[in-house]
């Protein structure tokens, strides 16, 4: 049998990945650590898109997200739980892109289209220091985690710290920044006295704090000034972590007010128009088994398809909300 050349080889293993019309069949994705919200999300979209699409979705976890956004835009990932606050510093090119991709950021920022909304978070502060800490205003002087170096959640964290508090970083408190699997490390080793993390109610990570020794979730007022001035930024809302959610809490029985952020699935604008539409019918259509899945879906709503988004619509998925009668925001058409 006759060898075959490379080019050959090559142009074999391209087809197998190329369905009709020259679509793709393999999509490359990024995500944050695994237990966080869009990795749930991700994941369990990608196996209905496997088997309902023929989609299979590699996922490239434990990213950055600024990083993963920008990646986006420029067309060299396909999809990603996006944070409402990573688009808008991308769209603006401010904050983390500010010095040294203002202008890459911005061009990346309009190759970003929506396919539909959740909420994606809501703040966990927790302290093992139970009898030591017990409010926002304890934090003084003491060493909190606020999220990755380069991330949207450091900035978030911070800005919801002054609101509830006053105090700024380094000066009133120790703002300590690592990857998300460094930080919970450092929790777990007494380096910490304060570890926020952003993740829905239920999250196994949480309830893992606790199998050790127990822990508090500070409350937080939200009703001041503050409060609703902070509540103005990009995709921020008020959340609720329900009494009696994790075993090893010390302040279980009651329900812990706080800040929350949303997310929405983006894609690139070139993604074609029929995959986008069955990737977000599917999605729907298959709710129910998204919900199963994890505990921290379940906040995902139809009544809500469009929470979180500041970005258009992909025109596949507006082609759906149309179909189902669901108005879409004039501010949101493609």
């Amino acid at each position: 049998m006759p060898r075959l050349s490379t080019a050959i080889i090559v142009a074999g293993v391209a087809a197998l990945a190329i369905g009709p019309a020259g679509a793709q069949k393999i999509l490359k994705s990024e995500t944050g650590n695994p237990g966080s919200t869009g990795h749930a999300l991700v994941v369990v979209a990608s196996k209905i898109y496997k088997r309902d699409l023929g989609i299979d979705i590699q996922i490239n976890d434990s990213q950055t997200l600024t990083k993963s956004a920008l990646k986006l835009g420029r067309g060299q990932i396909d999809l990603m739980a996006m944070p409402t606050a990573v688009y808008k510093f991308l769209a603006a090119g401010s904050r983390m892109y500010k010095k040294k991709l203002h202008k890459e950021a911005i061009a990346a920022g309009r190759n970003v289209r929506a396919l539909f909304g959740f909420q994606g978070v809501v703040f966990h502060p927790v302290t093992f220091d139970v009898e030591g800490i017990k409010t926002w205003k304890d934090i003084k002087g003491k060493r909190v985690f606020v999220g990755p170096p380069a991330g949207a959640a450091s900035v978030t964290v911070q800005t919801m710290i002054r609101a509830l508090t006053g105090y700024e970083p380094n000066k009133d408190y120790k703002a300590i920044k690592l990857n998300w699997g460094s930080g919970l490390q450092a929790m777990m080793d007494g380096k910490l006295d304060l570890f926020v993390r952003p993740v829905n109610p239920g999250a196994a990570m949480i309830e893992q704090l606790g199998l050790s020794r127990k822990f508090r979730i500070l409350d937080s007022d939200t009703s001041t000034e503050a409060w609703q001035k902070w509540l103005k930024g990009p995709g921020r809302f008020t959340g609720t972590i329900p009494a009696n959610t994790y075993s090893g809490q010390v302040n279980r029985d009651r329900t812990i007010r706080g800040g929350a952020a949303t997310f929405y699935l983006a894609v690139h604008k070139d993604m074609a128009d029929d995959r986008a539409y069955g990737m977000t019918r599917l999605f729907w259509d298959n709710l129910d088994e998204v919900h199963k899945t994890s505990v921290i879906l379940k906040p995902i709503a139809m009544e809500m398809p469009f929470v979180g988004m500041n970005t258009a619509l992909h025109p596949g998925a507006a082609r759906y909300y149309k179909e189902k009668g669901i108005a879409i925001p004039a501010r949101l058409m493609p």
